[in-house]
């Protein structure tokens, strides 16, 4: 035997080794997988052990391969796995398919030769990616611009140049080299290290060559004066981790558009997952549910997965480049979504014992002590308190609950009225009044159910600390009401520090130029030791840093308190009462720097 022929055994032996550890190693995995049993025996069904969607392989180029040997099979290709079946429609012809692609054919863009197993059986599922509807508030508009479009965009950007701090604009835009992409900003800096953007820094305004698009967003409805954009590029390989773009630093609606090549978009909520496809020249709008609680990411990887008339094939990614539009938001977010919100993650949590005695001392003793004061500054009745007052029909009986000084138990002789409060102090003044009133925890109304036609609780709700117990307290008022009786309910609301002229807390205090020059970071803060908690004092009278607060009393004699306050967001008052099966909402309503609502008792609950 010749040297040459000595040297092809050894190659020949090399690899047949190679090809058994690959085909026991794709046993297994199979076996594990899906329970399927590789035989050594000729059987109807081949695994083609390293060739998959995983792998990057086309649909198309292994139909190239098989349609020259055989004329009739089924080509099977399981998502999110490195491997896939033929089924053919003979022994003969799975053999013929073997012995022509094991160990011989190497496929465009793979490092070695395919390898092949006989099987028992198949997987009978092809495309095992369900494909639910997008998840609230996430539209795509596919060819939002033209092709010249997308062409005049990308000319603007020499990414080169950003890399040698030479920007085609200016040398204020700001580009950055992350590890998974090249960024550029307008607008404003998004500070990739907090997540956050700094309003009172602004960078070079977004291009004029980029205006058209904020005209065709006007065009269809989303007329935001986008003031950020963001400008990625990602190279095949790339990506971007999972994330929800912070709530404190842009609004709700956010648009990215699509340069260049198509590309997979992963989001994810809790256990849902959904993979977007993102053509060339496409808008995805992000608003709600989408914007807020689903995070959103690109896998780093050379190809994606892409469903096919004929079934899930794998697609090679282009450079792609996005631009996304963002409004900076000044101030704090007020969204339904607590649970992924920075806002809300920063406020504080009350458990119900902590809440008791927070309310006993900060709320309770504080009217005890100030309630000869607080009655001498409570005469006036507000209107749209009035006109529901007086919008009830003669003989009604009325429950004011949290009365106070009992200023709306005045007037009206046609109409029965009673109030209760915790305060004894207050009570005293009312008895002095000649109202009918009496003490009592508004947790706890000691009043029969469905005995009183009418309610009005104006400013009590806010005082107390947890949600079981404001969510109670109107419960406790729902029960007492007589079916189709009628509540109004008035609480404090956070947005009345941006309607400064409509609230009247804000208009009673005193600003000095020094008081309006406090920010967030400078707020001071009560320890309450016996409740181990912390909360900020709202000594500024403007922005509300958190909805948990204590707001100070002076009385004359120069003497501070503080009481506590739950300040209610937009839509927080009306989202409680829903949780009350047997009441519906009427009308909702902002007053005065307050939230608003009327509720009537309904005859049986509400499913």
């Amino acid at each position: 035997m010749s040297l040459s022929d000595k040297t092809n055994v050894t190659t020949t032996e090399r690899d047949d080794r190679k090809s058994i550890r690959k085909q026991k190693r794709a046993h297994h995995r199979l076996l594990r997988d899906m329970n399927i049993k590789c035989t050594e025996q000729p059987t109807q069904h081949l695994m083609i052990c390293n060739g998959g969607l995983v792998t990057g392989i086309k649909r198309e180029t292994l139909q190239c391969v098989l349609d020259p040997l055989i004329s009739k099979y089924t080509l099977i290709m399981p998502t999110s796995k490195s491997y896939c079946f033929v089924t053919c429609s003979s022994k003969e012809d799975a053999t013929c398919v073997y012995n022509y692609i094991h160990g011989r054919i190497k496929l465009p863009g793979q490092n070695g030769p395919l390898y092949v197993c006989y099987t028992e059986t198949v997987s009978i599922i092809d495309y095992v990616v369900p494909d639910p509807a997008f998840p609230s508030g996430l539209t795509l508009m596919e060819n939002f611009i033209t092709e010249e479009q997308e062409k005049i965009l990308l000319e603007t950007l020499n990414w080169d140049k950003c890399k040698n701090v030479i920007d085609l604009h200016t040398l204020a835009t700001v580009w950055s080299q992350l590890k998974y992409r090249d960024v550029k900003h307008f607008g404003y800096e998004f500070e990739y290290d907090t997540n956050l953007v700094n309003p009172d820094k602004p960078i070079e305004p977004i291009p004029q060559e980029y205006k058209f698009l904020q005209t065709l967003f006007d065009k269809h409805g989303h007329k935001y004066a986008y003031d950020q954009l963001t400008i990625n590029r990602y190279l095949p390989g790339q990506g971007i981790p999972p994330h929800i773009d912070t709530h404190s630093v842009f609004e709700d609606t956010i648009l990215s558009l699509s340069l260049g090549s198509t590309w997979v978009m992963n989001f994810k909520k809790e256990d849902k997952k959904i993979d977007v496809l993102l053509p060339a020249r496409s808008l995805l709008i992000m608003t709600g549910e989408a914007r807020y609680a689903w995070t959103h990411g690109i896998c780093p990887r050379y190809s994606d997965v892409i469903k096919t008339e004929n079934g899930p094939t794998s697609q090679e990614r282009g450079i792609r480049v996005s631009f996304t539009f963002r409004k900076v938001r000044h101030g704090e977010c007020y969204c339904d979504f607590k649970n992924y919100c920075d806002t809300a993650k920063r406020e504080t949590f009350i458990d119900d014992k902590t809440a008791s005695g927070l309310e006993s001392s900060y709320v309770h003793k504080v009217y005890e002590e100030i309630c000869n004061h607080f009655s001498e500054t409570r005469h006036k009745q507000w209107p749209n308190v009035t006109k529901f007052l007086e919008s009830l029909e003669e003989g009604t009986l009325l429950l004011d609950v949290g009365c106070g000084n009992g200023k709306y138990l005045r007037g009206n002789q046609n109409v029965y009225k009673m109030g209760c409060d915790h305060s004894s102090g207050l009570m005293g003044i009312c008895r002095k009044r000649s109202f009918e009133v009496l003490q009592c925890n508004c947790l706890y109304l000691p009043y029969k159910n469905d005995s009183v036609d009418a309610i009005i609780s104006i400013a009590v709700i806010h005082h107390l600390s947890t949600e079981e117990r404001r969510l109670r307290a109107i419960s406790e008022i729902v029960r007492v009401l007589r079916p189709k009786g009628r509540c109004l309910i008035y609480v404090w609301a956070m947005e009345q520090c941006r309607n400064s002229q409509d609230s009247l807390y804000l208009k009673s205090g005193k600003k000095s130029k020094e008081s309006e020059k406090i920010n967030q970071s400078k707020i001071n803060h009560e320890r309450i030791s016996e409740c181990n908690l912390t909360l900020p004092i709202h000594e500024n009278r403007m922005v509300f840093p958190q909805s948990d607060m204590l707001v100070p009393w002076t009385k004359r004699s120069g003497e501070h308190f503080l009481r506590y306050y739950h300040v209610f967001r937009d839509g927080e008052l009306a989202r409680l009462c829903t949780k009350i099966s047997l009441a519906s909402i009427k009308e909702v309503y902002y007053d005065q720097g307050n939230w608003c609502v009327i509720l009537e008792k309904c005859t049986k609950i509400i499913e």
